[in-house]
């Protein structure tokens, strides 16, 4: 576990990071009966001493595995991976509100920009490996990135964001807007 909480400690964006708890084994315990799931040893490990977290927003999950070619993307932005605090990431919350849309064999555990969600696989071949769902995909909307839970965060790579300043911000601005503009800064 020392490589996954390294990466761990290396991808969360800790300056927005509020709670601070370890959650016990009867709190996993809990959540497994509720769902009916055995989580696997790095996942457990994960929801006991992080959870609710935001990733750094320099750092995407680039999957290893091969998507089909019907996925453009390369990289993905996670907005959060949830835990078991009572937040907007709560677990509970984020699986009771997928339950009815999500495939049954399926388990929320994190979400990316528009309500797409990373999953883990709750039964069959699909046990303890992690899927990303597009929700508003036709056909085929659930594609394999990961073989564990540790896989997933062992994935995340750190990107060149390029921050917006006065520099680098260029506005297109209609005539008549840019001449009200132009007037009433000669004024001030």
């Amino acid at each position: 576990m020392e490589q996954l909480k390294k990466k761990l400690e290396e991808v969360i964006d800790f300056d927005i990071k509020e709670i601070d708890k370890i959650w016990g084994e009867d709190d996993i315990k809990t959540l497994e009966e509720n769902y009916k799931l055995k989580l696997p040893q790095d996942y457990e490990f994960y929801l006991q001493h992080y959870g609710n977290d935001y990733i750094k927003e320099d750092y995407r999950f680039i999957p290893s595995l091969d998507l089909p070619k019907k996925i453009k993307q390369t990289q993905f932005e996670i907005d959060s991976i949830y835990g078991l605090y009572n937040d907007e990431n709560k677990i509970d919350n984020k699986a009771n509100y997928y339950k009815s849309i999500l495939p049954t064999d399926l388990f929320p555990i994190a979400d990316l920009p528009g309500k797409d969600l990373i999953c883990i696989g709750k039964s069959d071949d699909k046990k303890n490996k992690i899927y990303i769902w597009f929700h508003e995909m036709e056909g085929e909307n659930v594609f394999l990135v990961s073989d564990s839970f540790e896989g997933f965060i062992q994935d995340f790579k750190s990107i060149k964001v390029t921050k917006n300043n006065l520099d680098n911000v260029k506005l297109n601005l209609g005539d008549k807007l840019n001449a009200l503009l132009n007037n009433a800064s000669k004024k001030i």
